[in-house]
């Protein structure tokens, strides 16, 4: 299991809520030490897990590097049709691309032309089922989810690769960058494009240079296109609009029904699918739909509720019909770059290879059943009334979830149903077995005693047992001195009422031996001054005996070398 290096996980940032996980449509996600992370070989990139995550623990891989290291040489950027949905105004931001070194600004929708042509070819083919293949998060689902379903994809590239073949026939080897609302673009145009970028990319690369004085003064709707206003003096401004050839009708390709705008919807039978969920249903029951089909139906696929106009990094400030109605708008101020139709792609000059294939890339994993009956039953969930399918862990079914476990993409304690009976029977395990009485009483009956209490209070009548806790409770902040069973207790109480059940909690911590050691304590000390007052008392009458004594064997000595004195050296000056 390898952590995606399109989509980051930011596991600072993750708090562990299964939002994404709850989102995202084929459960990608997978979470170890306390976050969570996006699994690559089952991530079909469409970024849902980005947006919906608010602790904003989910971004993807930036390219802003690259693209810096382009600045100041030529490129050629391709701009998706989005891209006049994205922006209030398109034309300033392709002026201010084209200074840092762009040398041609193209539309994706040049390669949209040649994608659609080559849709028609497999239309008149004559199979039931087609299923546009322009969306990368599509063929991503089919590849990986529904890989039995490949042969009802279109094998032709998506509008950006055909788009990058073309720039290629033009502008050789020049570097190529492409911008878009799309995350999966990232990866489907790996060795098309030297940078794909998304336009928040293309919006935070920007904000470090500065604007470019107003070179307008009338809006783009009233000047002509190859025009542009500074101080009153008309000057051409080709290098505000993308450069030639210009798209047919592609121009709405990235719109719900866009392709099918863009073949003529009269011509075929068609049907609009779009968000990834109504594509997994679609899919699920694909096969028994077929049976039912007459001639051939265009699916027109897209991971987007609302195609490209709604993609992951589009900018929300303008609602989908406002971006729907900034593609008209500049649909037909660009359609006046080319009101002759002379500069008007044709596809059939540049003879592109256009066709591709598919690979089963199967993301799903077996677990026998057996393996996910002992993870339930480790949770619990010892009997079907336990599952409850309750999804707070963002897993449809608690199977999913045990499915999952097995696969190390998940943790049993996601259940919030099983930790929360994990938590209740560890709190039940705790006032079993606390040491400390716990009685839980009203003012007429005693309601409940834990095994503690029923030990304590067990050969009491209930009146006694009532009393006793009233008393107590009445002085909750002293230790309080109890005879029970023949035997003195000292304990402390904590108690607490419990006004929606109309009863009382007190909790008796027992402080016997805490209060007996103090005693003991306390006697000791007593009788440890009592000893040395006693020493003291001792020590001095013996320091006074022994004076007494030294007094009178001086005074004695004394009165003896007198004598001696008197002997040696007669009468006269035997006082002297």
């Amino acid at each position: 299991m390898k952590e995606s290096n399109l989509i980051i996980s930011v596991p600072a940032n993750c708090k562990y809520c299964y939002k994404c996980l709850r989102n995202c449509p084929v459960k990608a996600i997978a979470f170890n030490g306390q976050h969570s992370f996006v699994v690559e070989e089952e991530c079909i990139a469409c970024g849902t897990c980005i947006n919906v995550c608010p602790q904003h623990a989910k971004t993807y891989r930036k390219n802003l590097k690259e693209f810096e290291e382009l600045v100041g040489k030529p490129f050629v950027l391709s701009v998706a049709p989005s891209f006049f949905a994205n922006y209030d105004d398109p034309a300033k931001v392709i002026s201010l691309v084209r200074r840092l070194g762009c040398v041609a600004v193209s539309e994706t929708a040049i390669g949209a032309e040649f994608v659609g042509l080559e849709y028609l070819k497999y239309l008149n083919a004559g199979k039931k089922v087609l299923l546009t293949t322009s969306c990368p998060v599509v063929v991503n689902l089919v590849e990986q989810y529904f890989p039995k379903h490949i042969d009802y994809l279109i094998p032709v590239v998506s509008p950006a690769i055909a788009h990058a073949k073309f720039l290629e026939y033009r502008f050789g080897e020049l570097p190529r960058v492409f911008v878009s609302p799309c995350v999966a673009k990232k990866e489907e145009l790996k060795g098309y494009y030297d940078v794909v970028l998304t336009f928040e990319e293309l919006d935070e690369f920007l904000a470090q240079y500065p604007k470019e004085e107003e070179e307008e003064e009338e809006d783009n709707d009233t000047c002509a296109p190859g025009t542009s206003y500074e101080n009153g003096t008309p000057k051409q401004s080709h290098r505000f609009f993308p450069d030639p050839p210009y798209p047919n009708r592609a121009r709405y390709f990235p719109a719900s029904g866009g392709i099918i705008h863009t073949l003529e919807q009269d011509l075929f039978t068609h049907m609009i699918i779009e968000g990834i969920n109504n594509l997994i249903d679609f899919l699920s029951n694909l096969e028994t739909s077929t049976k039912e089909i007459q001639g051939t139906v265009l699916v027109e696929a897209s991971a987007c509720v609302g195609g490209c106009l709604n993609g992951p990094t589009i900018r929300k400030e303008r609602n989908l019909l406002g971006r729907k109605e900034a593609i008209r708008k500049w649909n037909r101020i660009l359609g006046e770059l080319n009101q002759d139709g002379t500069r008007t792609v044709n596809p059939a000059y540049y003879k592109l290879a256009l066709s591709r294939t598919f690979t089963d890339r199967s993301a799903t994993k077996q677990v026998p059943d057996v393996e996910i009956t002992r993870i339930l039953q480790e949770m619990g969930k010892v009997h079907p009334a336990k599952e409850l399918n309750c999804t707070a862990c963002g897993y449809e079914t608690c199977r999913d979830k045990a499915r999952a476990v097995a696969l190390g993409k998940a943790e049993k304690d996601m259940c919030f149903a099983y930790l929360v009976e994990k938590v209740s029977s560890f709190g039940n395990k705790v006032v079993d077995e606390t040491p400390n009485a716990i009685v839980i009483f009203s003012n007429e009956k005693v309601i409940y005693l834990n095994p503690a209490a029923k030990r304590l209070f067990g050969s009491y009548d209930e009146t006694t047992v009532l009393n006793i806790c009233k008393r107590v409770s009445n002085e909750p902040y002293r230790i309080h001195e109890l005879f029970l069973n023949g035997r003195k207790y000292y304990f402390y109480p904590k108690y607490f009422d419990l006004p929606e059940d109309g009863g009382s909690v007190l909790l008796f911590v027992d402080v016997t031996d805490i209060v007996v050691q103090r005693e003991q304590m306390d006697e000791l000390k007593r009788k440890t001054v009592e000893k040395i007052e006693e020493v003291l008392n001792n020590q001095m009458k013996l320091a006074q005996d022994i004076a007494s004594l030294l007094g009178e064997s001086i005074a004695e000595t004394k009165a003896h070398f007198m004598e001696f004195k008197k002997y040696m050296i007669g009468d006269e000056n035997a006082n002297v």
